[in-house]
């Protein structure tokens, strides 16, 4: 893709992002009983909002003519998308039952991926007013909600011991069991961390590590991984070290392991 289109897309999904977290904060102060909530076939919650901010970053992408997989939107079968050169993975809430319970660690992930996996990836944090960003040929910047015209190079801070794993709340397996043998262990602390903003921390340097066993959906990792992509860290299977790749038959992705330590087993 040249150059100046990406720049395109990259302006488009930064104003989709900061629409999408005003509908999300708007919300979030005037939030009572009012808020629609149900389950949906995995147990997980959706909201009235999700949808909203769903709509919202729809009608900003759609222009583009680009193909769109959100997580509130309609899925087409797979033998329709299956060949899609380009399409955006959005998840318009990470997090909602942060959101719902009013804690931090919701955001909204914007991704474009084509054939090789994200090439643009964005994570907004409503209540840091910051959303993360990189693209191929853009280092990790991030840009505050308000003044999208004014970004910040992300410089990460420099490792030290005890190094950081960031990991999911529902992990099972430990810190010796996530981390491959060529990693000491004994060097790390492990932590949870809500949603996207584990890739956010990675780049920034406020964690090393990013590691799970369990799978989830493509929508909320592509973002991140296009992040960390930027400065030359891929998301990969934990088992096999390969990168992570995108639009499959169950938009699903797990076993995934990102680091930003010198690790051979890699």
């Amino acid at each position: 893709m040249e150059t100046a289109r990406l720049n395109r897309l990259l302006q488009t999904a930064l104003k989709a992002a900061a629409e999408g977290s005003a509908v999300l904060l708007r919300h979030l102060s005037h939030q009572n009983n009012r808020l629609v909530i149900r389950s949906k076939r995995d147990g997980s919650p959706v909201s009235a909002v999700d949808l909203e901010s769903h709509e919202v970053i729809q009608g900003i992408l759609a222009p583009h003519s680009i193909p769109i997989i959100s997580e509130e939107g309609t899925l087409p079968p797979f033998i329709e998308r299956a060949n899609w050169p380009l399409f955006w993975l959005v998840d318009p809430l990470d997090g909602t039952q942060s959101y719902i319970d009013h804690r931090k660690g919701f955001a909204i992930n914007i991704a474009l991926c084509d054939k090789t996996g994200p090439i643009l990836g964005i994570v907004a944090d409503p209540l840091s007013d910051r959303i993360f960003a990189g693209t191929k040929i853009k280092s990790p910047f991030t840009v505050s909600l308000s003044n999208l015209n004014e970004s910040q190079p992300i410089v990460p801070l420099a490792a030290t011991r005890p190094y950081r794993l960031v990991t999911s709340w529902n992990e099972t397996l430990s810190k010796e069991e996530l981390l491959p043998p060529s990693l000491n262990a004994d060097a790390f602390r492990m932590e949870a961390v809500s949603g996207a903003l584990k890739f956010c921390l990675l780049a920034t340097g406020e964690a090393d590590v990013h590691a799970r066993s369990a799978s989830y959906m493509e929508w909320d990792c592509a973002a991140g991984d296009g992040i960390l992509r930027s400065m030359g860290i891929a998301v990969r299977n934990r088992t096999t070290g390969q990168p992570l790749r995108y639009n499959s038959m169950s938009l699903r992705v797990g076993d995934l392991y990102a680091s930003r330590l010198q690790d051979p087993s890699i």
